[in-house]
């Protein structure tokens, strides 16, 4: 088969696959909400610029009316000017009055509903003749109490701004007679163009209210469409990681990672090195129980000192310390690594001297089986039983 049909054939199961993923709910949620925010983005920015539009030209409508009101009449708008400041500000000074008036007589409702409050858990308190202490119109007259404080300490604080307000409208309202009656002439004729421009003002107020309203409106769109596109985002990389991680599979040991194998190696190391130490004990057994039988040969016995020099019993000696193996280390029995290499040593060095000293011992036999083959009940003849030795060598091989 073509290498580049299984590519195709393995592409189109992967796409496969993945279409046959269960797509995750969250998904098709934020969708709807971009296409939502999307939707209200665009509606919001059509009304927003048509605010506009309709703004900047009832701006453009007013400045040249205005303008023709102003060439018409004259120099009357000028001299006029100051009364319809002055009517301006009182206007306003009225609204803020208006305002502390309201202020203060909330308060004062306020500390007349505190009062009576007071008044009737008191007489609730008189009423009763045993005179017993209730922790609940206790409690009660406790709130009322500073309901009172605070509703009075409101009153003084309204009844001050509403005085204070109240002057300034009647300052206001004082100063703008007297512009009235100085320039009565000249307000009468500029009348028009001062009417026409406060009919353009509020009609431009309501104009800009809608352009803020449109505006905030298509700030939180935008707002909800960057939302859902993290959102989105976030759950795209969720999936992928998901996916990365299926693909890897579980992580298996590393290469340097310690097996059965090292602590096999280890129980062996340690079951030869403590088969070393047995054969060394064995061998100074062995050298004890011939260094005995040789002994008591050389009591009966007149042979030279020549002779015993190169007797067996110079190679394996009794004691405690062994010529071939030396004095047993305290580690025999012992499982640490410092043992185990000490007891390796041992053993290497137990085998190159017993090999050495067997060696020299079968010299020495066969040069005595020659000097003594006639005499075969001399008392000095030693039989040469190595056979012991050499099975031992045997099991340190």
């Amino acid at each position: 088969m073509d290498p580049l049909q299984n590519g195709n054939d393995c592409e189109e199961d992967c796409h496969c696959a993945e279409e046959e993923e269960e797509v995750d709910p969250r998904i098709q949620g934020e969708l709807e909400k971009l296409n939502q925010s999307t939707d209200d983005i665009n509606r919001w920015e059509s009304e927003l610029e048509d605010c506009r539009q309709r703004f900047r030209a009832v701006l453009v409508e007013a400045t040249v009316k205005l303008d023709e009101q102003v060439k018409r009449i004259g120099r009357a708008v000028d001299d006029s000017k100051p009364y319809w400041e002055a009517r301006k500000a009182a206007r306003q000074a009225q609204i803020e009055a208006q305002k502390a008036t309201q202020e203060f007589q909330r308060a004062v409702e306020i500390l007349r509903a505190a009062k009576e409050t007071i008044a009737l858990a008191e007489e609730r308190l008189l009423e009763e003749d045993s005179r017993q202490f209730d922790s609940a119109w206790q409690e009660m007259l406790n709130h009322a109490t500073q309901k009172v404080m605070e509703a009075e300490q409101a009153r003084t604080r309204s009844e001050a701004e509403h005085r204070k307000t109240a002057a300034n409208y009647n300052s206001c309202i004082s100063h703008m007679r007297q512009l009235e009656k100085k320039l009565k002439r000249s307000i009468n004729k500029s009348r028009p163009y001062f009417e026409l421009k406060a009919k353009y003002y509020l009609q431009l107020e309501q104009l800009k209210h809608n352009v803020d309203e449109r505006q905030s409106k298509l700030v939180v769109a935008k707002a909800e469409y960057r939302a859902a596109l993290r959102n989105l985002e976030s759950i795209s990389e969720e999936i992928h990681a998901q996916r990365r991680s299926l693909a890897m599979g579980t992580r298996e040991q590393g290469v340097g990672a310690e097996g059965d194998g090292g602590n096999d190696d280890i129980t062996n190391f340690k079951m030869e090195s403590d088969g070393l130490s047995m054969v060394s004990v064995s061998i100074d057994e062995e050298g004890s129980h011939s260094s005995s039988s040789e002994e008591e040969v050389d009591t009966r016995s007149t042979s030279s000192p020549q002779a015993f020099s190169h007797d067996p019993d110079s190679i394996c000696s009794s004691g405690h310390a062994s010529p071939l193996l030396g004095p047993r280390s305290q580690c025999s029995g012992a499982s640490s690594p410092d043992c185990d290499q000490e007891r390796g040593d041992r053993a290497e060095g137990a085998e190159a001297t017993l090999e050495a000293g067997l060696n020299k011992l079968t010299l020495t036999l066969s040069q005595k089986q020659e000097g003594d083959s006639g005499d075969e009940q001399d008392p000095h003849y030693i039989n040469p039983e190595i056979s012991t030795p050499i099975l031992l060598l045997n099991s340190v091989q």
